[in-house]
């Protein structure tokens, strides 16, 4: 038996590789791509089976041949505005349609699976609440962007067929994700901004960075633990859970944080009618995600920020640029 991880080959699907691995399981990983080539001395242990979320007959083979225990749902397209105004029914055929394709297959097995859909902060839209954190029993959903509007729809979508299916349903509200594994897919529209980051200076550029951007970042291999133990874990109390950094940091920390980093060049935030050459998926910051819920329920505890996540990061990058 084993755990399957649909968009398994993009960012977070290798982070949660990673920690599956390390707990001894056996991962098999559905997507368009295999991994990038550098990844597999460190990540070779997982099956890959290539397929198309929004294809029902790819996904009846993937369970004809995988026999999962548990399925993770991470294929998504994330657009920017451009990629929104270009083709929006891709982002609602993949991010939608693909939830419900992968729901009626799983209906099909005669043994049914944990299954985690992985959703976003995006659903919550991006005015502050009240109280300060965006809590899950507290915090109406409004998204703004269609990611959002398409992930809190493949939430009410795949709630209603685990219902009629009588399946095991978790669904994780994950904030915004910077570390190791992350690298160029295509249904990324943009790297994470600490990527960019990195990715500027390699090219032997200075940083500008449009402003600060705080938020509550996740270092990946934090996200890929935290959707670990949500899945290996016994009874679960509620159906939603938060996954986030919890403490605000900036992207101006993090760059400063690598400056003792052989790597680093130099930053600072564009002055007035100066161009930045870091770009944001955000017009303005966005509050933390409250996961509270997530660490009473399973224990979760963050195990990177600030200098460790920073040395991890650069550690983690030597080992995979070979």
């Amino acid at each position: 038996m084993s755990i399957v991880i649909t968009g398994g080959t993009g960012f977070v699907g290798l982070a949660l590789t990673e920690a599956l691995e390390r707990a001894d399981r056996d991962v098999v990983l559905f997507g368009h791509e295999p991994m990038p080539d550098r990844f597999v001395p460190l990540l070779g242990n997982a099956s890959f089976i290539a397929g198309d979320i929004a294809n029902g007959a790819d996904l009846d083979r993937l369970f004809d041949t995988a026999q999962p225990e548990a399925v993770v749902h991470l294929a998504a397209v994330t657009p920017d505005r451009e990629a929104e105004m270009h083709d929006p029914a891709a982002v609602i055929t993949v991010n939608i349609g693909g939830t419900a394709n992968l729901m009626r297959s799983l209906s099909r097995l005669a043994s049914q699976p944990r299954v985690i859909i992985v959703s976003s902060v995006a659903v919550y839209g991006e005015d502050p609440p009240a109280w300060g954190t965006y809590r899950e029993d507290e915090s109406l959903p409004a998204p703004t962007s269609l990611y959002g509007i398409s992930k809190l729809a493949a939430e009410n979508t795949a709630i209603r067929l685990a219902q009629l299916y009588g399946m095991d349903l978790t669904i994780v509200r994950l904030g915004p994700v910077y570390g190791p594994w992350e690298y160029k897919t295509g249904l990324r529209a943009i790297l994470s901004p600490h990527g960019q980051v990195l990715d500027t200076w390699l090219r032997g550029e200075d940083v500008v960075l449009p402003r600060a951007l705080r938020g509550d970042w996740l270092y990946s291999r934090d996200a890929g633990r935290g959707i670990a133990a949500l899945l290996t874990a016994g009874f679960l109390p509620h159906t939603i859970y938060n996954l986030g950094g919890e403490v605000l940091t900036s992207l101006a920390e993090w760059a400063e944080e690598l400056q003792s980093f052989p790597q680093a060049r130099k930053w600072k935030i564009a002055g007035p009618g100066e161009a930045a050459n870091i770009r944001f998926g955000l017009s303005r910051d966005r509050a933390p995600l409250n996961i509270e819920r997530i660490k009473t329920d399973i224990g979760f505890q963050r195990a990177f920020s600030g200098r460790v996540a920073a040395e991890d990061y650069m550690s983690w990058l030597a080992s995979v640029s070979g």
